[in-house]
C-alpha cells in the first residue's frame, strides 16, 4: 500500500477573520499579536504571510508607500525651492546672513532629496579582503573542499566575485 503525503490546509486562510487578519498582515501587524488575537499558530501565520497574501493586497500596500515617498519627497523638493528663493532674496538685499542660513538649507534638502532617491549612500565601507580572520577562513573553506575540486572552484569563482566588489556597505 502507497502512503500518500497528508495534505494540510491552511488554518488563515480557513479562519472567518481571514481578511481582517490579511488587512493586519498588510499593514504590519506582528505575528505574534495576530497569533494571539485569533488563536493562531506563529508559524501558520508566517508561512501564510509567506505563501498566502493576496498578490493585490501585498501590490497595493507597495503602491501606497510608494505614494507617500513621492508626497514626501515633493514637500523636500518644495522646502529646497523655498530656501533657494530665500538665498537669492537674502543676496540681492546684501544681507549676508540669512543668505548663508539658506544656502545651509538649501544643503540640507539637498543632501536629504539625494539620500531619497538614492543617490547618496550612507554607511561604512568595510574591506575584508586582507583581515587575517577572513584569509584564514576562506582557507579553511578551500581545505574543507579539496576532495571535492568541483565545488572548490565554484566556492573559489563565488568569493572572487565578492573580492571584486571589495567593499561591503553597512547601514550605520
Amino acid at each position: 500500500m502507497m502512503l500518500l503525503p497528508k495534505v494540510t490546509q491552511c488554518t488563515v486562510c480557513n479562519h472567518d477573520e481571514l481578511n481582517n487578519i490579511n488587512q493586519k498582515l498588510i499593514a504590519g501587524a506582528s505575528v505574534r499579536s495576530l497569533a494571539d488575537e485569533y488563536s493562531l499558530g506563529k508559524m501558520s501565520l508566517q508561512r501564510h504571510r509567506t505563501n498566502h497574501l493576496p498578490r493585490h493586497l501585498v501590490k497595493a500596500k507597495e503602491l501606497q508607500e510608494m505614494d507617500a515617498a513621492d508626497k514626501l519627497l515633493e514637500r523636500v523638493e518644495g522646502l529646497y525651492d523655498k530656501a533657494l528663493t530665500i538665498m537669492a532674496k537674502a543676496e540681492k538685499e546684501k544681507k549676508f546672513q540669512p543668505a548663508v542660513s539658506a544656502i545651509k538649507e538649501a544643503r540640507s534638502s539637498l543632501e536629504l532629496i539625494a539620500k531619497m532617491i538614492g543617490e547618496l549612500k550612507t554607511g561604512t565601507n568595510i574591506n575584508i579582503t586582507y583581515n587575517a580572520e577572513w584569509i584564514d577562513l576562506r582557507t579553511q573553506i578551500y581545505n574543507a573542499l579539496a576532495e571535492y575540486p568541483e565545488a572548490k572552484i565554484e566556492v573559489a569563482k563565488a568569493l572572487q566575485e565578492v573580492a571584486d566588489d571589495d567593499t561591503e556597505i553597512i547601514e550605520g
